[in-house]
């Protein structure tokens, strides 16, 4: 996956805005365990493949979870919806989002903001030449609710 020089300073705007507006204090288990700097390069970051910073995908608590995905250039998710709210920032390359009922794309370059309400269908795509790289925060549980016509 290729970088850039502004990804990693965005990665830190990005986890600082996401914690700061949706995360609110840290958990008490994380206060007991101390700072945590993990540098990109550690992430373990791979397309497709989600990276909980911190929380619970499965069984989120107050906190909720925030999360790293990587969606490679060029990939459509498809029309789904999830149950609960979720917040995204783009950290890298160019997330372009449609929402059910609004026929019209959305491109988002770097630095970009998405509130995702639950239950609402809506498709991801990543225009490339670079991979997507964003963060997302969630207090459900992270789930995948294709389309009824799907099901």
């Amino acid at each position: 996956m290729r970088r850039s020089k502004m990804f990693g300073k965005l990665v830190v705007v990005g986890v600082a805005a996401a914690i700061g507006a949706a995360a609110g204090e840290a958990s008490a288990q994380e206060q007991a365990a101390g700072a945590v700097n993990l540098p990109v390069d550690e992430l373990g970051l791979a397309p497709g493949q989600p990276v909980v910073v911190w929380g619970d995908r499965e069984q989120p608590g107050e906190d909720g979870y925030g999360m790293f995905l990587v969606l490679p250039a060029g990939v459509e998710v498809g029309m789904h919806a999830h149950t609960g709210d979720y917040y995204g920032i783009n950290l890298q390359g160019t997330w372009v989002r449609t929402v059910e009922g609004d026929p019209v794309e959305k491109e988002l370059p770097p630095g970009s903001y998405v509130f995702q309400p639950g239950g609402q269908f809506h498709n991801d795509r990543c225009a490339g030449p670079d991979d997507c790289v964003l963060f997302l925060h969630q207090h459900a549980a992270g789930d995948f609710i294709p389309p009824p016509e799907a099901r």
